[in-house]
């Protein structure tokens, strides 16, 4: 049972705990693209079997959020689940106010991750940081906000939705802090939704009770040979395909027809991994490496 799961996150739950459930049912081993803190709700894919090897390649995708933000109040979480820090009963920015920063939060922007965060710092997560009252630099870093829209606004109780297409590594909690603290306040994220990941969308997702409901059943599970095609597809003489399946690197002058970049590696019908060119004493070669 090799392939990918698109797991609709229920809230009030970890991905490490969804993992931890559908390794139950499928009897492999799993791993997900891209954490949803326990608030968030929405797409969650979890590769399964030998398509835990892609994590890192499904998690370098594009996301789509659409989450809700709170003016007036700060969390030392940034969202609703945390300690309250302040309140400014007196902060209501209006909808054209809003409206008008959107522009700068658009773009390549520098972004700094909440404390509360799985980031590294010295080999030890942000989170375990905070929860021990260590103070430490949090390093900013550069992410991408392809749109962010204001969906609707309730001022009454102070609460925007917005939706934002954003490259990875984006805190959504961070970015509605950063636009409360640009309209002259403070603010909280009290919702989230992951509505995309990558090329997967959220009206494929199956809820994640109903997966559960399957166990001894076939799982909707995407193949390998689906989740990988969005690569360039190379397909060498058997002789040569034979050698890259035992590991073996060849020189790309033997090859023909062979793509630039990472690549799919096929013998005949059968899907052999991921392979790339690197240069090894000088010399271009051609290697699988990502064995699938």
């Amino acid at each position: 049972m090799n392939g990918l799961l698109l797991v609709d996150k229920p809230t009030d739950m970890t991905s490490f705990g969804v993992v931890a459930r559908l390794r139950r049912i499928t009897g492999e081993k799993c791993g997900h693209s891209g954490t949803l803190d326990p608030l968030a709700t929405g797409l969650l894919p979890v590769l399964v079997g030998k398509g835990t090897k892609l994590c890192e390649l499904l998690t370098a995708g594009n996301k789509s959020y659409r989450g809700t933000v709170r003016f007036g109040l700060a969390t030392d979480t940034g969202d609703i689940t945390g300690k309250v820090l302040a309140e400014q009963k007196d902060f209501s920015p209006s909808r054209e106010q809003i409206l008008s920063i959107l522009p700068q939060f658009t773009g390549v922007i520098t972004q700094r991750p909440p404390i509360y965060s799985a980031i590294k710092v010295g080999g030890v997560p942000l989170y375990r940081h905070a929860r021990a009252g260590k103070e430490v630099e949090i390093p900013t870093r550069q992410i991408e906000i392809f749109r962010i829209e204001l969906i609707s606004y309730d001022a009454s109780q102070r609460e925007a939705i917005f939706e934002v297409d954003c490259s990875k590594g984006t805190y959504i909690r961070s970015l509605f802090m950063d636009m409360a603290q640009a309209l002259g306040g403070c603010g909280t994220m009290t919702a989230l939704r992951r509505l995309r990941s990558g090329a997967y969308d959220l009206k494929d997702a199956y809820p994640l009770e109903a997966l559960m409901e399957m166990e001894g059943k076939p799982l909707p599970i995407i193949p390998l040979e689906q989740v990988v095609g969005f690569l360039p597809r190379y397909q060498p003489i058997d002789f040569f395909a034979t050698l890259l399946k035992n590991g073996c690197e060849v020189s790309i002058k033997k090859l023909k027809g062979l793509p630039e970049g990472l690549c799919t590696v096929w013998q005949g019908e059968t899907l052999l991994g991921l392979g790339e060119q690197i240069e090894k004493d000088g010399e271009i070669l051609f290697k699988i490496v990502t064995h699938l």
